[in-house]
């Protein structure tokens, strides 16, 4: 480590949509301090995560292995989750082995991922709620995150450091859900309702792989978001937007205390989601099991020393989560281990390249909590997704030039045959490079869970996880 080196904010939100975000285009409104954080620094448009669900896409990114790679690949209950193994190196060691103060306040879930980082203790703020948005935890703890990373930013530090702000909202809208499930009536409130996504309908169920079709069946919240009317989903994604805006806002804080910070203009900022929300995709709330943009594309912004090109700049290519320990191992001047499927980013953040970081990036699915196991790839090339099954050899592909919404699969039109036989080469020459076990993995799902009407909106009843 050089006398030069620079301090790095990791700024992470539970469930923030890239298509919330000013930046990247969103009409919300609800994100001025993350827009003002890119317009200093660089977005990549293209990232995703390796998996749409919390503690495997944190294991993953903490490491830079897939979590087929790492064990973990769930968030538990009936699915039992190791603890990260002693032999796979994590950020947080790397980092404090080289000298830096690696320090995480926040939210965890981890499964042992954080290893080498002092773990600060979160605790509770009550705050209270703008009406009718429930909080819960999630908000609460923000608050406390936040106040405990404007501490530690406001005091001189000996050594140059890692600090990671891991904030759970825009999670609370989970929550919501549940508050407000089934057909109801909505309370009024005092701004527009956001209009509906242009993908929000589905016009063919029967395309579309058995898991995407009984996702109502595995998920808790979109059985509960069964029989939503329309401007019942305009609601939800009012409260998406104003759980947004809370994050933003804890975020709009910490970054005015680095500001005004002795270590101001030695910090490198780095921002990204572990996953995105479905914000009505598809009719589809939160995630779980789909594998479409609105949950895997997630933002991800470096703003500070070393970022080079005019401010607000745009990298189009394709990257992933598990190019950040790479990245940040190149950024910190720490070896990274050997091995990993990704690649440091820096030559991106410094404005030295403009083709792709990567011909296609991978996202991962198991099982959210052990009680349906429905395994399933995802590839995404530069202008083509791939999606596979396990269940019934289920598959999607999808023109993201001609069709970003991905509202019509063309994986059974045979004028695509040689798309999709590339594609599932591609998904083969992967499998075995990362020694992915994927085609051996088994469904497991109840038939009761495949026996409704098609189409998860007619869902009636529990979910599998509400009779565990």
């Amino acid at each position: 480590m050089s006398d030069n080196c620079v301090n790095i904010l990791i700024v992470i939100a539970d469930q923030l949509s890239r298509q919330a975000i000013g930046a990247y285009g969103s009409s919300l409104g609800v994100t001025p301090n993350i827009d003002r954080l890119a317009a200093r620094g660089v977005r990549f448009d293209a990232c995703y995560t390796p998996s749409p669900l919390c503690q495997p896409a944190r294991a993953a990114f903490w490491t830079g292995r897939f979590p087929h790679e790492t064990g973990i690949r769930s968030n538990g209950w009936k699915d039992s989750v190791p603890t990260l193994a002693a032999d796979v190196p994590a950020l947080g060691e790397m980092f404090s082995a080289a000298g830096y103060e690696a320090v995480h306040f926040g939210k965890t879930h981890d499964a042992g991922a954080l290893r080498g980082f002092r773990i600060e203790p979160m605790a509770e703020q009550s705050v209270p709620a703008v009406e009718p948005w429930p909080v819960n935890a999630d908000t609460f703890q923000d608050c406390d995150t936040t106040e405990r990373v404007i501490e530690f930013l406001q005091t001189t530090r000996p050594a140059p450091f890692l600090a990671v702000a891991d904030l759970n909202n825009p999670h609370n809208i989970c929550q919501y859900v549940g508050e407000f499930a089934g057909p109801h009536a909505d309370p009024p409130i005092s701004t527009p309702l956001p209009d509906l996504p242009e993908n929000f309908s589905v016009e063919r169920f029967a395309d579309l792989p058995l898991p995407v079709q009984f996702v109502c069946c595995s998920h808790n919240r979109q059985a509960q978001a069964a029989g939503w009317s329309e401007e019942n989903f305009r609601h939800y994604l009012a409260a998406y937007a104003h759980y947004v805006s809370r994050v933003d806002a804890e975020i709009g804080r910490m970054l005015d205390a680095l500001d005004a910070s002795p270590a101001g203009r030695n910090t490198l900022v780095v921002l990204f989601s572990d996953h995105g929300d479905s914000m009505a995709g598809h009719g589809l709330v939160t995630k779980q099991v789909t594998l479409y943009d609105e949950t895997t594309r997630v933002p991800l912004i470096f703003a500070g020393p070393g970022v080079g090109g005019t401010g607000g700049r745009s990298v189009e290519g394709l990257c992933s989560l598990l190019d950040l320990v790479p990245t940040l191992a190149g950024v910190g001047e720490v070896d990274a281990p050997a091995g990993l499927w990704g690649r440091s980013l820096l030559p991106w953040i410094r404005a030295e390249r403009e083709s792709s970081p990567h011909e296609y990036v991978v996202s991962e699915w198991f099982t959210e909590w052990g009680i349906t196991v429905e395994p399933g790839r995802m590839l995404r090339s530069a202008r083509w997704k791939y999606i596979r099954y396990i269940e019934a050899d289920g598959e999607e592909l999808y023109d993201l030039m001609a069709d970003p919404g991905e509202r019509s699969s063309l994986s059974k039109d045979p004028a695509f045959r040689d798309v999709i036989e590339t594609h599932r080469r591609l998904l083969s020459e992967h499998l075995s490079a990362t020694s992915d076990s994927f085609n051996a993995l088994s469904l497991k799902a109840d038939p009761r869970w495949r026996s409704h009407e098609l189409g998860y909106h007619v869902h009636r009843g529990p979910a599998a996880p509400m009779v565990a």
